[in-house]
């Protein structure tokens, strides 16, 4: 039997790809520059986390806890938005530093504190049962 999680990741994957295929019907953001970057957000925020966050809205675990699937969605939506502000402006400066090496010093900072949450997280986990 296929189980809940993935149906709800093959949808959000269905509805990325009518994203996409909406942009390129109604000729969105294809002449290049800036216009394509919030296409990419939507379309790798709905493939990457698209199912976590209607999983975590429900309040359904599944396969995995309602509290990590949150931790994931805040550390992609970081991820994202981090990504956005490099490429809008990665030339500019925030004192000394390029935004640019601010923004990848935020995206470092960000796996590495989700991937130390995580484990701390499964540890409790494991010691509990």
């Amino acid at each position: 039997m296929v189980s809940r999680d993935t149906i709800v990741h093959t949808c959000a994957v269905v509805l990325a790809i009518a994203v996409l295929l909406g942009v390129e019907y109604y000729d969105v953001g294809t002449d290049g520059g800036p216009a394509p970057v919030p296409v990419f957000l939507l379309f790798y925020g709905l493939v990457l986390g698209g199912a976590h966050l209607y999983l975590a809205v429900r309040g359904e675990d599944g396969l995995v806890p309602v509290e990590a699937r949150w931790r994931y969605v805040a550390m992609l939506a970081v991820l994202l938005g981090a990504g956005a502000v490099i490429f809008y402006g990665g030339d500019r400066t925030v004192g000394t530093l390029k935004l640019e090496q601010v923004g990848f010093g935020l995206v470092a900072v960000t796996i590495l504190g989700y991937f130390l949450t995580e484990s701390v997280a499964g540890y409790r986990a494991s010691r509990s049962e």
